[in-house]
């Protein structure tokens, strides 16, 4: 309707057109808080969904086993992936409703009865959990025993598992994993951290809780089945960007995933100590969170089956075929004994009415959303464990807006001190993952086109600093050399002597 029709309403149409303008933003504006609150929309983003196309079971399976990830753990990781209907059958736990006085809860005999329960719930469905018998972190265990004793889950044979649901979109296969662990425990040995208290608590540090489902969605490129172009990995409240070059694959298409100790959240390379939560997390965009450590030297005891997908005690399943992948209850009661019975502390929803599920085109960094077939920050792939990005934000637009297998282009990322270059391999972006470089260090980048642009993260004392360059050159092939330096408030970062368009600080979180 156009302005002039507007006015042509008079008086009173145009205060009804503008009310009910006013009820439809309002409306709105609960609908997308009531999601955010039921953890639908990480950190409040908005998200542009795009055409979605579910593939045959046939073709899920066989992109499902190809691209299967290889999962280390950490060495002090007590908890492996478990297969639901294994859990549910320990007959063990209760489905509970939420009520204003006390839940409601009736046993849960076997996975069978699970289903029944969840249809029965009926639009109460997001009032329900699953409460977990435990009171403790050592009651949270399966009923067999393991080798090496201190497991509590044993992450062998039939009773372990993970689960795929592969869509096409953008013209590329998304092939998204999860898995699920009997409990989230970030361990309270690391130096600092309190995780009772009042900080540590509003910001999830610690983030205990009962239930966690956790993974990564491998992508294809465009037009393409055999190859993976990046990959996604979830870790904590963020999911962050990896092109396929920077990542270890076994048989050329699994990705390596070090699973973190307790938190379970994925990397794609390892950390034995001192480690870090994504920045992009960090509180109020100041402070970095620690991380448990993610040493990757246990591996899965399923990594080297064959598993064929859906097949009697297989390690690979299909979320297609659960009748609970979209019950919009909670895996898990919270937080009991565990952690101070935390009331803050929330169990994971299905993964079918997790984003990235739904939108695993998407990834999100600080609450912001990015998805294939849009525009694209160079940021977006400076996720965590990365020192350095060389981007050509045109190129990266027109490589995820393609139908067709699109040249990668010719950035070339070299940090001194090493034998190896990072090239483009997803079209217009190049990664380099790696430690912070401190002062001292040097990296060269050559340059796509003028509109190259180099992000890179420095170190000094503690103090982490992000910084952005771009407009460094006139022609494609022209050297961009980065050096660091020492300076009174962190590392000071220039590139041809140049100083950063943008500069991000962040110094290690501690005494919380």
């Amino acid at each position: 309707m156009s302005w002039k029709r507007i006015t042509e309403l008079g008086g009173l149409g145009l205060a009804v057109f503008i009310a009910g303008v006013v009820l439809g933003v309002v409306v709105g504006g609960l609908v997308v808080f009531g999601l955010h609150q039921q953890h639908l929309l990480p950190g409040g983003g908005t998200r542009q969904v795009e055409a979605f196309s579910e593939v045959d079971e046939e073709l899920s399976g066989e992109l499902a086993e190809r691209f299967r990830p290889w999962l280390e753990f950490d060495s002090g990781e007590l908890w492996r992936p478990l297969r639901v209907s294994s859990l549910l059958d320990e007959g063990d736990h209760r489905f509970c409703t939420r009520s204003a006085e006390a839940p409601d809860c009736v046993p849960i005999e076997n996975a069978g009865e699970f289903d029944s329960l969840t249809r029965a719930a009926g639009a109460l469905g997001p009032a329900t959990y699953i409460d977990i018998a435990g009171g403790s972190v050592q009651d949270y265990h399966g009923p067999e025993k393991c080798t090496p004793a201190s497991l509590e889950d044993c992450g062998t044979g039939s009773r372990s598992a993970i689960y795929y649901h592969v869509t096409e979109s953008n013209d590329r296969f998304y092939v998204d994993y999860w898995w699920f662990l009997r409990f989230n425990h970030f361990p309270r040995s690391h130096p600092g951290i309190s995780c009772h208290s009042q900080v540590a608590i509003e910001n999830s540090v610690c983030d205990e809780h009962e239930g966690d489902w956790e993974g990564v969605t491998v992508v294809t490129p465009p037009d393409e089945s055999d190859k993976v172009d990046y990959v996604v990995y979830a870790a904590h409240k963020g999911t962050f960007r990896y092109t396929a070059s920077q990542l270890t694959m076994h048989d050329g298409t699994r990705p390596t995933v070090y699973v973190a100790q307790g938190s379970h959240a994925s990397y794609p390379a390892p950390c034995a100590h001192d480690c870090s939560q994504p920045p992009a997390l960090a509180v109020d965009g100041l402070i970095d969170l620690p991380e448990s450590n993610f040493d990757g030297k246990v591996g899965w005891a399923r990594n080297d089956e064959v598993c064929e997908p859906n097949a009697p005690g297989s390690c690979l399943e299909s979320l297609t075929a659960q009748a609970w992948t979209n019950w919009p209850g909670q895996w898990g009661a919270g937080c009991a004994d565990a952690c101070g019975k935390n009331e803050a502390a929330n169990s994971p929803r299905s993964p079918g009415v997790q984003s990235r599920y739904q939108t695993p085109w998407c990834s999100s960094q600080a609450g912001v959303f990015t998805c294939d077939g849009r525009a694209m920050r160079c940021s977006d792939w400076l996720g965590p464990l990365v020192v350095a990005v060389a981007c050509d934000p045109p190129a990266l637009a027109a490589g995820f807006g393609a139908t067709d297998e699109v040249e990668p282009g010719k950035l070339v990322l070299i940090i001194h001190g090493t034998e190896e270059r990072s090239r483009a391999t997803t079209p217009g972006v190049a990664q380099a993952l790696g430690p912070p470089l401190h002062p001292g260090d040097t990296l060269t980048v050559i340059a796509d086109s003028p509109t190259t642009q180099v992000l890179v993260r420095a170190e000094q004392a503690g103090v982490v600093v992000e910084s952005r360059f771009a407009g460094l050159v006139t022609q494609a092939g022209e050297k961009i050399v980065v050096d660091v330096t020492s300076g009174s408030e962190g590392p000071v970062v220039l590139a041809n002597g140049h100083r950063p368009v943008e500069r991000r600080i962040l110094e290690e979180a501690s005494g919380l």
